[in-house]
């Protein structure tokens, strides 16, 4: 054998060394990944089963009020769990240094959705909120929603798994397709 034949065998084991490496570490880059966005989805759902139960208690005028306030003091500790996963924004102006560690800086904005949606419900008067505490969820929702970025992560659960989790139709691609389709639900 020949010196450039050891370079060229050489090389192939780089180069397959190089690529074991790149699809390993992207694989677990991509479990952790996996693991944390469960973890804030399992926390988001907790939290939006709470908002939408003060909902339709609020709607019904809190009947039951030791209910309400279960409901609420569920809400507070889902936000002070919530801090771990959105941390308080330092903007570099020394606003809330005085504060213990985890709350100095500005809440996050995820947060002040549930904070304020929180003081919405604890008034007495809060079915004349309803329609407030809706918008508050929904921003919730979309904010976490742009966060967690869905079509993303479909895209690379697809990438990953060989699987396709989503199919890219809404109810007028169903109807489209088979109008007839509805006369069993009707």
């Amino acid at each position: 054998m020949t010196t450039s034949d050891y370079i060229s065998i050489g090389s192939l084991i780089f180069a397959t060394a190089a690529f074991f490496y790149s699809y390993f570490t992207n694989t677990k880059k991509y479990e952790l990944i996996s693991q944390y966005r469960a973890e804030i989805l399992e926390w988001y759902s907790d939290t939006v089963d709470i908002l939408i139960r003060l909902k339709i208690e609020a709607k019904e005028g809190y009947k039951n009020e030791s209910f309400k306030n279960e409901l609420l003091s569920r809400l507070s500790a889902k936000i002070e769990i919530g801090r771990f996963y959105f941390p308080n924004v330092d903007k570099n102006d020394k606003y809330g240094n005085e504060k213990p560690h985890a709350y100095r800086g500005y809440r996050n904005l995820i947060l002040d959705f549930l904070v304020f949606s929180h003081q919405l419900f604890e008034k007495p008067d809060a079915k004349n909120f309803i329609r407030h505490a809706e918008t508050l969820q929904k921003h919730y929702t979309s904010h976490l929603f742009e966060i967690l970025d869905p079509k993303t992560f479909l895209k690379q659960t697809e990438k990953y798994t060989d699987k396709t989790f989503s199919k890219e139709l809404c109810f007028e691609d169903f109807i489209e397709k088979d109008p007839d389709a509805l006369s069993y639900y009707v």
